[in-house]
This record gives C-alpha cells, structure tokens and sequence, in this order.
C-alpha cells in the first residue's frame, strides 16, 4: 500500500518537533536562550507555512511529488540534529525555519499523494491510515524525546532522534514512489504566468463554481478543526487542570504533577485520533462525507460544552473524548470531502491551501486563548469554541 511508508516517513519527522514543545522550556542554559525567545521558536515554523504551503503545493503540482516529499525529509533529518548541535536564539531560529519548510513539503506531499493514488470509494479509507501514522507520531514522538532528554540530556537525545528521522528518509527512498501521471507533469502549472500562478496559488482552486464552494467550505471547517483542537484544546489543557486542582492532580490515589496529568490527557487523545481514523474514513466513503463531519462538529460541541462547566477529571476526561473524536474526525474526512471536489490537475495547490487554513487555525487558537483566557476566564474560551462549531453548522447547511 502505497500510504504506508509515506505515513511511517512523516510520523518519524515528527519526532524532533514535538520534543521540542516538551522539553525546551528546560534547556534555556544549555541552548543560551530566553524564556521569551522560547515562544518564538515554538511558533516561527508556523507562520512560515502559512503563506509557504500554496507554494509547496505548487511545487507538487509541477515537479512531481516524490523529489520534494524526499527534499522534505532531509530537511526535517537537518533540522533535528541541528538542535542538538547549535547554541543560540538565532541559529535554533534557522533551524526552526528549516523544520517549517520540511513539514510543509512532508505534509502537503502526504494529502497529495493520498488524492492520487484514491478515488471517491476509498479516500476516506486511505486518508485515515495517513492520519493514523501522523496520530502514532503524535504520541510516540515527544514520549521518546522526553525519555531521551532525561536519561541522556537534550544534545545527545536530538541526534538520536535525528537518527529516527533519517530511518523515515530511508524508508522513504526506498519504498515512496512518484504518483503523480506524467502527462500532468507536463501541462497545467507548468504553462501557467507568474499572474495565473499567483492567483491559482491563493484564489482559484477550481474552474467549477460548485466545487471552487465546497472547497471554500472545506477549508473553512478544516480551520475550525484546528483552531478548536489543535489550537485551543490542546494548548489550554495544563492550565484548565492548574485552575481547578493546583499543582498536583491524585488520579486513582496517585499523585502526579499537573503537566503530567495534562500530558496523559492528551496522550489519550493522540491515541483516540490514531484509532478512529482508518475506520471513520471508510464509513465517510459508506455513508457519505457531509453526516460524518457533521457528527465531528457535534461532539466538539459537546465536549466545549462540558469544558465550560469542568469540575471534575471525570468530565474533563469525557470533554476531551468527545473534542478527540471532533478533531480525529475532521482531519480524515474534510480533506477526503475537499478531495472529491478537487481538479486533479490542481491537487497540490487544493492540499496546500487546505495545509495553510489548518495552520491558521493552530496558530489562532493559543493566541486567542491566552489573550481571553485571563481576562474573562477559560470558561469563554471554550465558550468561543462553541461558537464556532455553531457557525461550522451552519456552513454544511447548503455543502
């Protein structure tokens, strides 16, 4: 299967970054930076891939996938093992840059890839298995790298992980083969003006007005899936536990530390994400993609819901449930929903557009939390998150 060693390759690049967001607020003296400095670094990848996803994805369209997916891979291999090897904010900023441009081209390729090689009957199907390994990535990678880190310090550790990663360039050398036809290679994009390119890149994903709206519609509700998921849930979970339990949280009589207890919470929720996928995407390609988003709009909902009015770990717990199944949902099926309706001349462009509304969304999230979070508290926050399920509704209203 074709999926496979794609997904295995980018669930490996993952490691390096996601250790990252578990570790590096403690390397402050050993990589000589600033506490501040360290929320830049954490978040200059991201507003990198915002404007530079379009473009990758028009790198795809024009160049074939498997040459820049292999490109991509390299990048993360360098970038991992450059944060074991440099020292200071700004050569890590480089290398944060560079991880941004590699998960762009490993990510894009990725949706790519699985728009060729499917159809309508089975991309719900195949989408969930790439979903699957990026989700198995979720939850190994930054466990390994906090292993490693303890038992090894930060330096050592990187350049193993560095060392995974390139097990995934390996694998993808070996077994990721070129899936875009070559006849498409040689038209479209390639005649396109710098004008044409431009606008295609950023406005016009399809020459149908029917599919140019489900695809508006697609990219519309994949961003709230980040923004509520990613963005909020998963950055505001150590501090909801902190304001209603302190610093220490007694799960079954054990006493664990706030961060760890967040950390399970999330844990759990990589590991709903990774189960569902594969299962929830064929039941898309059944039952059709529009009920099933809408039930992943549903349980976000509800979960938000029950966030707002959390007193306990049992219903933080189920709120989490039911924002994992909201998140694992979307993320298998609105890019499978916006597949359907993509020119395949124009697949690249389409994922790479999709990639930067999933960013949007992940960068808004934690900025608007922590902005509205102290001043009227989290229960707005997941107020808000309620809200835009709502308005999420509303757009599958006509799709």
């Amino acid at each position: 299967m074709p999926i496979l060693p794609i997904g295995i390759a980018a669930g490996l690049s993952l490691f390096g970054d996601l250790t990252l967001f578990a570790t590096l607020v403690t390397q402050l003296n050993t990589l000589h930076i600033t506490l501040a400095e360290v929320g830049i670094l954490l978040s200059i990848h991201r507003f990198l891939r915002i404007p530079g996803n379009p473009l990758v994805g028009w790198i795809y369209d024009r160049f074939g996938r498997r040459k820049p997916f292999l490109v991509g891979m390299l990048l993360a291999v360098i970038s991992t093992a450059a944060y074991g090897l440099v020292s200071g904010f700004w050569l890590f900023l480089v290398a944060r840059l560079a991880w941004g441009a590699a998960w762009a081209l490993i990510n894009v390729g990725g949706m790519t890839m699985v728009l060729d090689v499917s159809t309508e009957e089975n991309r719900g199907r195949l989408n969930g298995i790439w979903n699957t390994l990026i989700w198995i990535g979720y939850a190994i990678g930054p466990l390994t790298g906090s292993i490693l880190t303890d038992h090894i310090e930060f330096r050592p550790a990187m350049v193993v992980l560095a060392g995974l990663t390139s097990i995934g360039l390996v694998v993808a050398l070996l077994f990721v083969r070129e899936t875009r036809s070559s006849h498409l290679l040689q038209a479209g994009s390639n005649r396109l003006t710098i004008g044409q390119t431009f606008r295609a890149l950023f406005f016009s994903p399809s020459s149908s007005a029917s599919s140019a709206s489900a695809i508006r519609k697609g990219m519309g509700l994949y961003s709230i899936t980040t923004f509520t998921g990613d963005g909020v849930l998963m950055s505001t979970m150590t501090l909801l536990l902190t304001q209603l339990f302190g610093e220490t949280i007694s799960l079954s009589g054990i006493v664990v530390g706030v961060a760890t207890a967040s950390g399970i919470f999330l844990a759990v929720r990589s590991v709903i994400g990774a189960v569902i996928s594969p299962g929830i995407g064929r039941f898309s390609d059944r039952v059709g993609r529009i009920p099933v988003i809408a039930s992943a709009l549903v349980a976000g909902l509800l979960g938000a819901v029950l966030l707002v009015f959390a007193d306990s770990l049992a219903v933080i717990l189920v709120g989490v449930i039911l924002g994992a199944l909201s998140t694992g949902i979307g993320l298998v099926v609105i890019p499978a929903y916006v597949g359907d309706h993509t020119p395949t001349e124009k697949q690249g462009m389409v994922m790479g557009r999709l990639a930067m509304t999933g960013d949007i969304g992940n960068m808004l999230g934690p900025v608007l939390a922590f902005t509205l979070a102290p001043l009227a508290g989290l229960g707005w926050v997941y107020g808000l998150c309620i809200l835009v399920f709502g308005i999420g509704l509303l757009l599958l209203r006509d799709a």
